[in-house]
């Protein structure tokens, strides 16, 4: 496709998602760039650069190697810049977080352009679609990690270089028109996909961070390397795939694939997946529906002992970086009494199972995870 015929895409969120992984499911040879970012640093070297590299973990003859792609950008704005560009966009990708979603609907109200939403909650083009009235919001389900940085080496040659994995991203169908190298599916076949993502990929995958915090190493792929917080991983993919058996009744042969492809990518040394990419924003991880105390309450619901998962519901508690907004989940933990703080702050009520069993183990859980160095 020639340079003057290529779509128009727009972006909100030049991170991990939306630089490192977007260019190759929407190729810059079809797709002309431009990007929302608020953070101030980031937008002005976008701008500056007018370019980016993202690198690819590709695995040839068993072996994990790099393909990079040079991607040009037409324009970088800040929040609410882009609104006189926005009847020009083809395509629309939202990967702000979800907690940041709302903050685009002034710019987004009054369109008809599809609008993808790249989130890690399905919620989220329900909740667009009640406020901006757009038919076309659709959710994508990008089976991939991409890390927000990369290696020292690649900094130095590009500065703004970041690594991702050579991942499918799963979309509606609805919006198939839109091309690329996206996998367009069914509503049905789209949230078997997020199912899995949700249980399989995203619970261990935050517990790999916790525990790797706990561990005080820089990259997810650290913690994997130690073998009693991997054994606490694999076993909190264990019961996650006994609750899609029992549950959701997804084929067995497709969840033990799945499983084993996400304990091989979190090790995977080439991606420099940060610990506190993968852990940020635990209230959000630990809210009653999502992939911690969510996937333990469905353990039980199911006759699944969620052991492992409990385990990684501590490391969450115990989550210390003064750069996340909800840092103060740590003095909250250390302030109040364990059952005070499950019932106020984690929703939990005293006559809940799950209540009962993390108070029941609350100790003896947090002498685990401080052993697990050894």
């Amino acid at each position: 496709m020639s340079l003057s015929k290529r779509k128009k895409i727009l972006v909100y969120g030049a991170g991990a998602i939306g630089r490192g992984y977007l260019p190759w499911v929407f190729p810059p040879s079809e797709f002309e760039y431009y990007y929302v970012e608020r953070n101030d640093g980031l937008r002005e070297m976008l701008e500056h650069a007018k370019q980016f590299t993202t690198w690819k973990t590709v695995k040839k003859n068993g072996e994990n190697l790099y393909e990079t792609l040079v991607v040009p950008i037409t324009e970088c704005f800040a929040p609410g810049e882009e609104k006189s560009l926005i009847q020009d966009i083809d395509v629309v990708v939202v990967a702000v977080g979800p907690r940041n979603v709302l903050s685009l609907t002034n710019s987004l109200k009054g369109t008809t352009m599809p609008i993808i939403c790249c989130e890690n909650d399905s919620s989220v083009p329900i909740l667009l679609q009640s406020v901006i009235d757009n038919p076309n919001i659709v959710f994508a389900v990008p089976d991939v990690i991409t890390s927000n940085t990369a290696s020292e080496e690649m900094k130095k040659a590009d500065p703004l270089s970041i690594i991702t994995e050579d991942g499918i991203c799963y979309i509606d169908d609805h919006i198939s028109k839109i091309g690329g190298n996206a996998t367009y599916i069914s509503k049905d076949e789209l949230v078997k996909q997020w199912t899995a993502k949700l249980y399989l990929h995203n619970t261990p995958h935050c517990i790999a961070a916790y525990l790797g915090s706990l561990l005080g190493v820089q990259y997810v792929h650290e913690a994997m390397d130690v073998p009693r917080a991997r054994e606490i991983i694999a076993g909190a993919m264990g019961e996650m795939q006994g609750v899609l058996l029992k549950k959701f009744k997804i084929d067995e042969q497709f969840i033990d694939w799945y499983a084993d492809k996400e304990l091989e990518r979190f090790s995977n040394k080439l991606l420099f997946d940060p610990v506190s990419r993968v852990a940020r924003e635990p209230f959000r991880k630990l809210a009653p529906s999502e992939r911690l105390l969510g996937a333990a309450q469905l353990c039980l619901s199911t006759g699944v002992y969620p052991q492992s998962i409990m385990l990684g519901i501590m490391a969450a508690f115990f989550y210390s970086n003064q750069h996340d907004p909800d840092l103060n989940i740590q003095y909250l933990v250390r302030s109040l009494a364990a059952a005070d703080f499950l019932r106020i702050v984690m929703q939990l009520s005293p006559d809940q199972a799950l209540h009962q069993l993390l108070l029941e183990q609350w100790e003896s859980n947090r002498v685990i995870l401080k052993s697990i160095h050894g």
